[in-house]
């Protein structure tokens, strides 16, 4: 004789399985675009650096905000999505933080392009 339950779970395995099957979603595929991701932030960092340097040396504040933004905003989507899922309040407060430092970077890119650097910050230099 067999076990009720053992049939219980075995058909509760195949109902499982046949449900992941048929869902179209690729585990191994979200699997890589993760680690893509993953990638995709060092390789940004790695040309980030050489980049704002390059400024930094040519004295081009306006391009150093701009860069910031952008890599600010990409590890904004970085924070974001780990908030999302795991709902702790360290990465909240990263979110938050790197929310902050987008919004920094656009008002100064902002104020430097249309000439009100001094008269809004002049008291940073």
């Amino acid at each position: 004789m067999s076990n009720p339950t053992e049939n219980g779970n075995d058909s509760r395995k195949e109902e499982i399985l046949a449900k992941s099957r048929n869902s179209g979603r690729d585990e191994g595929l979200e699997y890589a675009q993760l680690k893509g991701n993953s990638l995709g932030m060092y390789i940004m960092i790695a040309i980030v650096i050489p980049i704002v340097t390059f400024i930094v040396f040519q004295g081009e504040v306006i391009a150093l905000f701009a860069v910031s933004a952008t890599l600010c905003a990409f590890v904004l989507g970085q924070c974001l999505a780990e908030y999302r899922f795991t709902k702790r309040k360290y990465h909240l407060a990263w979110t938050v933080g790197i929310a902050m430092a987008v919004m920094i970077c656009i008002v100064f890119l902002v104020a430097k392009s249309l000439g009100q650097w001094n008269f809004l910050f002049g008291w940073l230099l």
